[in-house]
């Protein structure tokens, strides 16, 4: 079921890749953005990730705590490079490994073939995107043995008092939230449909 603006955040407790434990709630007070994502093979999310990196580099990791989780294990975050480089670069960002897909359906993101199809990333214009995915050393093929391809990503602002104030439900397999919306909330600027 997904969740609506103005809402209590779902609280969990989960380990992060390096086996630290997180509880949401400890981050009450602060800003935070939490993603659903797809996989480590998954070129548009890793593009999306690294385009955030370059952004925080600009707005200031202080200014937001931020959570993303994968289906991926996380045996596999630890081999990757380019993982383990964006964890080293950013203190403010956690990656959850949630193979059994509970926080997602904690949060509503979906699963759906129909948005996943080529003609759904095609009818998006998700092609150049994933050219740029290519260019940046991305060439997954987002099929990664025990996640779903089929996964659409899900993003929300928790605000300070733990309420949802945004959640972004993609609309294809590579509809993720602008970076643009994720620096005006971590400044607080408003946040409004008409800014999506």
């Amino acid at each position: 079921m997904k969740l609506e603006v103005g809402t209590n955040t779902p609280n969990f407790t989960k380990n992060d890749i390096y086996g630290n434990p997180l509880t949401l709630t400890e981050l009450r007070g602060k800003k935070i953005f939490l993603a659903f994502l797809r996989n480590t093979r998954c070129p548009l999310c890793s593009r999306f990730l690294l385009g955030l990196s370059r952004r925080i580099q600009i707005f200031g990791e202080g200014k937001i705590s931020m959570v993303i989780v994968y289906e991926s294990r996380k045996e596999l975050f630890l081999v990757s490079s380019f993982f383990k480089k964006l964890l080293e670069k950013h203190t403010n960002i956690r990656i959850i490994s949630d193979p059994k897909r509970e926080l997602y359906d904690l949060y509503g993101a979906e699963i759906s073939p129909e948005k996943s199809t080529l003609e759904a990333l095609q009818a998006a214009n998700r092609m150049v995107e994933i050219e740029d995915a290519v260019k940046e050393g991305f060439t997954g093929d987002a099929i990664e043995e025990g996640t779903h391809p089929d996964a659409i990503p899900a993003d929300f602002f928790i605000n300070e008092d733990f309420e949802i104030e945004y959640a972004h439900y993609g609309q294809d397999a590579g509809d993720h939230i602008s970076i643009d919306l994720i620096e005006a909330f971590a400044n607080e600027e408003p946040i409004t449909p008409a800014a999506v």
